[in-house]
């Protein structure tokens, strides 16, 4: 079985991130990106698309309003659930091995995802970080993950 990904944006809120996950996914080969936490489907405006470059049309997109759905999503689709968050007592992701088929979570800019979801994940990744900052970006925390996952796909 060919490794793949799909990405599931947890609550996202800016046009920047999601614009600039969307072209990091297509970058990195993505096949779903799927879009949960919000009661509306993400809708692709000019802010969004400045970041994005328009490559939310290269991408399958799915609107799923339940976060806990998303989950049950995952399953019936084969995807291991990979939340990337800071966590105490972390799997740090440069130690983690991805699944064949892996959904990447990543949460809201404001507070992450929550605890209760995280514990229904097969898998809660965290980026190691040395500086005194508290948490990174997330579209560069998605981006990284995206890009550990695939530096151990096969050409």
């Amino acid at each position: 079985m060919k490794k793949q990904f799909c990405t599931i944006l947890n609550g996202l809120k800016s046009p920047r991130n999601v614009g600039m996950i969307v072209r990091s996914h297509v970058a990195h080969g993505g096949g779903e990106l799927v879009i949960t936490g919000l009661d509306q489907p993400w809708q692709f405006k000019k802010s969004s698309r400045a970041f994005s470059r328009k490559l939310e049309n290269k991408c399958h997109i799915l609107h799923i309003p339940d976060q806990y759905d998303t989950l049950k999503w995952c399953a019936e689709n084969s995807y291991r659930t990979v939340a990337v968050e800071i966590r105490e007592c972390p799997i740090f992701l440069d130690q983690f091995s991805f699944p064949e088929r892996s959904a990447i979570i990543v949460g809201n800019e404001a507070h992450g995802l929550d605890a209760g979801f995280m514990d229904q994940c097969d898998h809660v990744v965290t980026i190691k970080q040395a500086g005194d900052v508290g948490s990174l970006n997330v579209a560069v925390s998605a981006s990284t993950a995206m890009y550990e996952f695939n530096r151990h796909r096969p050409c």
